[in-house]
């Protein structure tokens, strides 16, 4: 048997299997830590549209409809 064939069938299923693994994991993860990262202690929380607007002591949060944080602004106290 061919050694160079064999070293290429088996670079092609390493990299056929990482990027089934990434597929998978890419739609899993988000779920465990979409939550955890979103929660904030806000007091004063408005919807516009599409997004969201959290306002807490520290600074001002916006988010879209996933729920992932896309602009944030910092207060000066």
């Amino acid at each position: 048997m061919d050694k160079n064939r064999r070293k290429f069938l088996k670079i092609i299923f390493i990299g056929s299997g990482a990027l089934l693994l990434e597929k998978v994991s890419s739609s899993l993860l988000p779920r465990f830590f979409n939550n955890s990262l979103t929660k904030t202690k806000s007091s004063n929380k408005t919807n516009l549209g599409g997004f969201r607007v959290a306002e807490n002591n520290k600074r001002l949060s916006i988010y879209d409809s996933t729920g992932e944080e896309i602009f944030q602004i910092d207060k000066n106290q």
